[in-house]
């Protein structure tokens, strides 16, 4: 399991932990927005980065060809199994740097430094890697645990609303896979404070909550698909999003996958109409409604493509209540198709 340093001076610590390492060995990936933080980020280092690898932002460019530009910066200036990929970005950042270090001679060293909430409390945590493929989410991908995750809190307060909610939402499921008092605890927060200490605690619980579930299952053979609630609907309608050039972000997507996922719940596992609606109405108040019934078709042909599918029928993960979960439910289509009209 990868390191989690929490701070406020993330420079401080990357200057630490590049101690003894040479300008020659270091490299970077982020977007055109994140390689701003960069010079801040490593200005207690007493030398200048130079090998540097910056992809377009935007969940379209998480892709094969944003990844061999990366493999290109990191074989032309000479990097080694030993050097160090430095991923500074949200949740495309990581997944696609991590990704290539993976990869590049079969292996190299990285350490991630999210810049988003959703990034902190899921994407740089738990050793996945992935890219899109073909319109499909996170298609192709590996395991590769980070060497360090440095969860810096002062990123969250440069974030709009917007991104802060869909990182928020990566939280209400940790919530709902853990228990009432956490799950009440978020529907309840602030979230336009997210450096105030009750916020810094809820962060951390969640972080440990997804640990929690990714130290018992590290390859997802098991518990771990738990944290793939939301996620089956979820990124049908992400990929939806992205092939037809809306604006939908990742969190979004969950936020509206968890309402039907929780109808699914409902109805397969009894879980409680009372909490589903709480759930329901908060996402519902906090988070852009999309119109899942016009592209419902195209849903279920995106979901029949989801990694979890070992056989007929779409697979999820459901909960029987807050914090119990049953993995691998086969639902029918036309249960699918009721579950999409709660959105």
């Amino acid at each position: 399991m990868e390191q989690i340093i929490f701070t406020t001076d993330s420079s401080m610590v990357l200057a630490e932990l590049l101690r003894g390492v040479r300008h020659e060995q270091l490299f970077i990936v982020a977007d055109k927005h994140t390689v701003g933080f960069c010079d801040k980020l490593l200005e207690k280092v007493d030398w200048i980065p130079l090998n540097v690898a910056v992809v377009d932002c935007g969940e379209e460019n998480k892709s094969l060809n944003s990844v061999a530009r990366i493999w290109s910066v990191l074989s032309k200036r000479g990097a080694r199994r030993s050097s160090i990929l430095l991923c500074v970005g949200g949740g495309m950042v990581t997944d696609m740097g991590g990704f290539a270090a993976s990869t590049f001679k079969r292996g190299m060293r990285c350490i991630y430094v999210p810049t988003t909430l959703l990034a902190q409390v899921d994407a740089s945590l738990g050793g996945k890697t992935g890219i899109n493929f073909d319109g499909l989410k996170n298609e192709i991908g590996t395991f590769k645990e980070p060497e360090r995750v440095i969860i810096d809190v002062m990123f969250l307060k440069t974030l709009p609303v917007r991104e802060r909610m869909a990182g928020f939402a990566e939280m209400l499921k940790h919530g709902l896979l853990s228990d009432v008092e956490y799950l009440d605890r978020l529907l309840t927060c602030d979230t336009d404070e997210p450096d105030r200490e009750e916020f810094l605690d809820l962060l951390k619980r969640s972080i440990a909550v997804k640990n929690e579930i990714v130290i018992l299952d590290p390859l997802e053979k098991g518990v771990r698909k738990a944290l793939n609630f939301g996620h089956t609907i979820g990124h049908a309608i992400e990929s939806c999003s992205v092939m037809r050039h809306e604006n939908l972000l990742h969190g979004e997507s969950v936020a509206l996958g968890m309402i039907a996922e929780l109808y699914l719940s409902v109805r397969e596992k009894g879980f409680p109409e009372e909490i589903f609606h709480r759930v329901r109405d908060f996402i519902r108040r906090y988070y852009p409604i999309y119109p899942v019934m016009g592209y419902a078709d195209t849903l279920c042909e995106l979901m029949s493509h989801d990694k979890k599918n070992d056989r007929e029928g779409l697979n999820f993960t459901l909960l029987e209540s807050v914090g119990q979960f049953s993995v691998d439910n086969y639902c029918s289509r036309e249960l699918v198709m009721e579950a999409l009209r709660q959105i």
